[in-house]
């Protein structure tokens, strides 16, 4: 009798592990059968670049895909606060990085794009971006290049990631990228991104205006139909959600549209911690008021703000980082000093960005393709914080708190 109990134990047993396995199994299909994402960055790529030239390759991708009137940038329309919304869903008062240049009140550290040890310091990057979400969930990811990703944030690394390094060839950052993604099954990444700078370049260069912008536009078209074509060839593209995006606009600029700030206030006075297309300001404290009074009395094709003053739809104010006075010019403007103009005859020419995300000149575009998306769709306009949950809904994941919404835009998506 004892025998017997014995062995019926042991079939209960054996049948509760298999019933285990399936349901393990059951867990890997349903993660298997998530689709992969490719977020693919052309900075500076304004929304109706598009128009400019022939783009045969973007244009397949949206006949068979989705795209939106523009993409809405992050206040300042700058390529660090942009591209660090699409990637945490957070504005720029949320995830930290409120400008390209910035001074930390706290520590007395300042940050610009071009400070290497600034740029891989985790202080600077709140938030949880993408990858951390994707590789906390029991996925891959695989970064070339987006900013942050340098940075250990949250003591975490995607899977693959490098430093920016932009003499490596687009098609090199395309192989890297399908290589990634076309891994063995405990090797390849569910997440990948691309970042290309080569049209925000020439729009600096020679402004959004100049026929000459047209072959940065071909060479980015000319881009996507490599990725397509090598994706392709790795048999990925059909089941690959490709989401094709930039950081902000760009707007002509000329030395006859200046705003001269010692023409107005005494300099000796401020610390500048950041001029052009936006200007952060910190003023010694017996001057503030006499500084802001003087900015407000003889504003001309600019706007000043004290911090707790700064419109609420910039997301910015509440943020340590933010500057005593903000400063915005008119879209076209340019705010500096005599003395940089002095040191730089031919500045400012050519196109900026920075200004006001109602500008339509500083929307970007927006384009998705793959099997979870819609085809032949376009849909209104609407905020890069919106990218985050978008991904995450694709991917299956639970995202982290942000300030997006997949409701806006939700219908991308196929029901």
């Amino acid at each position: 009798m004892l025998h017997k109990t014995r062995f019926r134990l042991l079939v209960l047993i054996i049948g509760l592990f298999f019933v285990s396995c399936r349901q393990q199994l059951a867990v890997s299909d349903d993660q298997e059968q998530t689709n992969p994402v490719m977020l693919v960055s052309f900075d500076g790529f304004r929304y109706d670049y598009l128009t400019k030239t022939d783009t045969p390759n973007f244009d397949q991708l949206i006949s068979n895909g989705v795209k939106s009137e523009s993409l809405i940038p992050v206040f300042p329309t700058k390529t660090f606060p942009n591209h660090y919304a699409i990637v945490t869903g957070l504005y720029p008062e949320n995830n930290g990085i409120i400008s390209n240049n910035m001074l930390d009140p706290e520590t007395g550290k300042r940050y610009s794009i071009r400070n290497r040890d600034a740029v891989e310091d985790p202080m600077w990057y709140q938030g949880e971006p993408i990858w951390n979400t994707v590789e906390k969930q029991g996925k891959k990811a695989g970064i070339m290049f987006w900013v942050g990703s340098e940075a250990p944030v949250q003591n975490m690394r995607p899977t693959y990631w490098n430093r920016y390094d932009g003499s490596i060839p687009d098609s090199a950052r395309v192989d890297s990228v399908v290589q990634w993604l076309s891994g063995n099954e405990t090797e390849k990444v569910d997440f990948a991104s691309l970042y290309f700078s080569f049209t925000d370049s020439q729009g600096h260069r020679v402004g959004p205006e100049s026929p000459q912008i047209n072959g940065a536009i071909q060479r980015a078209d000319d881009t996507m139909g490599y990725l397509v074509e090598e994706l392709e060839a790795a048999q990925l593209f059909e089941r690959t959600n490709i989401i094709i995006v930039s950081d902000h606009g760009m707007a002509q600029v000329s030395r006859d549209r200046v705003v001269v700030l010692d023409d107005i206030v005494d300099i000796e006075h401020l610390e500048i911690i950041d001029l052009g297309q936006l200007g952060m300001l910190n003023v010694d404290d017996p001057h503030l008021e006499n500084v802001y009074n003087s900015l407000e009395a003889n504003q001309n094709h600019y706007r000043v703000y004290k911090t707790k003053d700064i419109p609420e739809r910039f997301h910015l104010k509440e943020h340590p980082r933010v500057t005593d006075l903000l400063l915005i010019p008119d879209i076209g403007y340019t705010i500096t000093t005599s003395e940089f103009l002095d040191r730089n005859p031919n500045y400012p020419s050519g196109g900026a960005h920075g200004y006001d995300n109602h500008e339509k000149e500083m929307h970007s575009f927006f384009i998705a393709h793959g099997p979870d998306f819609e085809k032949n769709k376009t849909v209104d306009s609407f905020e890069v914080v919106h990218i985050y949950e978008l991904m995450c809904e694709i991917l299956g994941l639970d995202p982290a708190e942000n300030d997006g919404n997949l409701q806006e835009i939700e219908n991308l998506l196929i029901k």
